[in-house]
């Protein structure tokens, strides 16, 4: 989601009704919960669906709280609903193995398409702007344009277990 100028609100991408951004915080506070539960501080970059702030800003604000890693979370969209799948996208290659663990517990937990772990350059971008901070995966959990992925990234079990999944490989 591009969330690009302060202050403007971008949904991200928007499918059936579903906007990215409310996908995501859903996904966000139940990982935060997860790993909350778990005696860990969890700083989350945006309150809730609706805040403004510009992915720019994100590694920002992780860095200003201390934070050790990031986890950002994504739906993808192809524009023709027929692209499937999870893939987790990083920087260095220092940080390609805990790539293919972050995709292969979502992939598992979520029974989709592991497009497998890609760098940055691998996107539909030359950078992205959330892995400037130093310990960054930024994760596409399906693709919401996909009614199948969809259905999963919007089932509250399925999201829970793979939440669980991502904090076990995150608090190994």
């Amino acid at each position: 989601m591009s969330n690009r100028k302060r202050g403007v609100y971008d949904p991200g991408a928007v499918s059936g009704h579903h906007s990215e951004a409310a996908i995501v915080m859903d996904w966000a506070n139940e990982l935060r919960q997860i790993i909350r539960a778990d005696g860990h501080k969890v700083i989350r970059t945006r309150v809730d669906a609706k805040d403004p702030c510009p992915v720019s800003r994100r590694d920002d604000i992780a860095r200003a709280y201390g934070g050790d890693i990031m986890i950002s979370l994504h739906c993808n969209s192809s524009g023709t609903g027929k692209a499937s799948g999870v893939e987790t996208f990083y920087r260095g290659a220092d940080d390609r193995e805990m790539a293919v663990k972050l995709t292969n517990a979502v992939y598992k937990a979520l029974n989709l398409p592991n497009r497998g772990p890609k760098t940055e350059r691998q996107s539909q971008h030359s950078s992205l702007a959330v892995l400037d901070f130093d310990k960054c995966w930024l994760i596409e959990l399906g693709f919401i344009d996909h009614h199948q992925d969809r259905l999963k990234l919007l089932d509250p079990a399925l999201r829970r277990k793979a939440c669980e999944a991502i904090a076990a490989v995150v608090l190994a």
